[in-house]
């Protein structure tokens, strides 16, 4: 499986904003490392199986892909499994890469966390948003994870349908996708980190196939 090459440029800086450096920067780190730390705690019983904080760039997607891919079968889960994992991974790197903010100098502080649970996978990601999406992208997770799998299936079939869907870069479907595919099994939070940045982490649940 791969990700389409043609959509890895994430947002561009915008002039007179901030780097994510000094206190902002370690504050960022910190989510990554606690995160690192909760996933591989004894009573947790998480395998790690993926983590990056950073850029992601072409050749990083697509190495992260097949690791995962490689991984989950090793772990001698069925190829149902393997493809559910990816499928949402691409999804999460879609996210990151089409729709993550880079700082000043170009950074996207952006982070990718997979690991396997007794029954379910979970892709712990997060990315850099620009302030002024913090409400909106708030009040649009919100809504959506509040929508049951028919109603999910019918927003996804009208953002299709809808002719401003390839003008406006996907018009949310990214996010609609990722919701439906984990079956709500999706928890997100937004805090803003500075006049410029939010940050936007999303972690999902992919059941094993039986």
């Amino acid at each position: 499986m791969s990700i389409n090459r043609a959509n890895h440029n994430s947002t561009s800086p915008r002039n007179g904003m901030t780097s994510i450096t000094g206190q902002k920067l370690d504050a960022l780190k910190a989510i990554y490392h606690d995160l690192v730390s909760r996933v591989i705690a004894s009573d947790n019983a998480g395998t790690l199986l993926f983590s990056h904080f950073g850029d992601f760039d072409n050749s990083k997607i697509e190495s992260t892909i097949k690791l995962i891919e490689s991984s989950v079968m090793e772990s001698g889960d069925k190829r149902s499994t393997m493809k559910r994992v990816c499928a949402m991974l691409i999804e999460l790197l879609q996210n990151i890469s089409i729709h993550g903010t880079r700082d000043r100098f170009g950074h996207m502080n952006a982070y990718l966390v997979v690991a396997k649970f007794d029954d379910h996978y979970t892709l712990f990601s997060g990315n850099l948003v620009f302030s002024d999406a913090v409400k909106p992208l708030t009040e649009r997770m919100e809504a959506l994870v509040k929508l049951d799998a028919t109603a999910l299936r019918k927003l996804y079939i009208e953002i299709l349908c809808n002719e401003e869907y390839s003008a406006q870069g996907g018009a949310g479907l990214g996010l609609v996708t990722i919701v439906k595919r984990a079956e709500n099994h999706v928890k997100f939070d937004i805090e803003k980190i500075d006049e410029h940045f939010g940050f936007f982490r999303l972690e999902v649940d992919v059941p094993l196939a039986h």
